[in-house]
């Protein structure tokens, strides 16, 4: 299934993508949302495969969307230093990659659509950074999940741009900010679709670029990660519940615009689009505001 979020008339309504690739109302079924659809578990979702896929679309497939899950049951947790790559095009000082994951977390109010403008306040910051990400979204909960069962608890998986101010994450000397850093409104594009697991097929096959203005600043395949989803899973989960709708951003590989020579930072009028064959393409012009 390839499940959206429709925008229409300022409101928001769940759906699925039919084999004509319209997009039929999730609200069929009893759905009223996307994360209403996951929290009812793996019967509902098959039915709504089963019966969803030769229906009739409530919308056209160029619809304005949302991002696919627009409100998690809490702040979407994210994983740095997970691609070699991009550990490496920074200034490390020689410190190995940590051999435990690293996360700190999003709050909702940064999700916007895959297509929305990506607003810049620059009261806040003038570094405003790119990162390519794999979101995965869990479908059935759990706590202290063994590796082995992890990949069963993943509902389906998206594009998420992981959004940095590099001044506010980095400007304090030695004590990162991470979390304040990538945390501003606005600063996670999610989308388009929602795809679940067997709709994406092997993740070895998963390709995923950004570029910004047309130019490709990241080019990496998820199977490179250091620390795989399963892991990030299991690690996550102990001695913390994981919930149904919970997302999770993977990590992102090198090419981000801070450590370019000379630095690369995002402006008004920038085009950011982050595609993969699998997922869908993301869309977002930078638009600055105050400053």
């Amino acid at each position: 299934m390839r499940l959206v979020t429709v925008k229409e008339d300022g409101y928001s309504h769940p759906g699925v993508l039919t084999d004509s690739r319209w997009i039929a109302s999730l609200e069929r079924w009893g759905h009223s949302s996307v994360e209403n659809l996951i929290r009812s578990g793996p019967a509902a979702w098959a039915e709504v495969e089963r019966e969803a896929s030769g229906s009739d679309g409530d919308w056209p497939p160029d619809q304005p969307l949302r991002a696919p899950i627009t409100r998690p049951p809490r702040n979407m947790f994210c994983v740095g230093l997970n691609y070699v790559t991009h550990y490496d095009e920074g200034d490390r000082s020689g410190v190995a990659m940590p051999d435990r994951p690293v996360f700190f977390s999003k709050p909702f109010t940064t999700l916007i659509g895959p297509y929305d403008d990506l607003v810049i306040d620059r009261e806040a910051t003038q570094k405003a950074d790119w990162e390519a990400e794999l979101a995965v979204v869990i479908g059935t909960g759990g706590v202290n999940i063994d590796e082995s069962a992890a990949l069963d608890h993943v509902f389906g998986y998206t594009l998420a741009n992981d959004v940095s101010a590099r001044d506010l994450q980095l400007g304090n000397g030695p004590f990162s900010q991470w979390h304040k850093g990538k945390s501003l409104d606005g600063f996670c594009p999610l989308g388009p679709h929602l795809v679940t697991v067997p709709a994406v097929g092997d993740l070895a096959d998963l390709r995923i670029e950004l570029t910004v203005n047309g130019t490709v600043k990241q080019d990496f395949r998820p199977n490179e990660m250091f620390h795989p989803i399963p892991k990030l899973i299991s690690y996550l989960s102990k001695g913390m519940a994981l919930l149904p709708g919970d997302v999770i951003l993977t990590g992102t590989a090198a090419g981000v615009g801070h450590w370019h020579r000379p630095p690369e930072f995002l402006h008004g009028g920038d085009v950011v689009e982050i595609r993969c064959s699998a997922l869908g393409t993301m869309r977002n012009q930078v638009v600055e505001r105050g400053g």
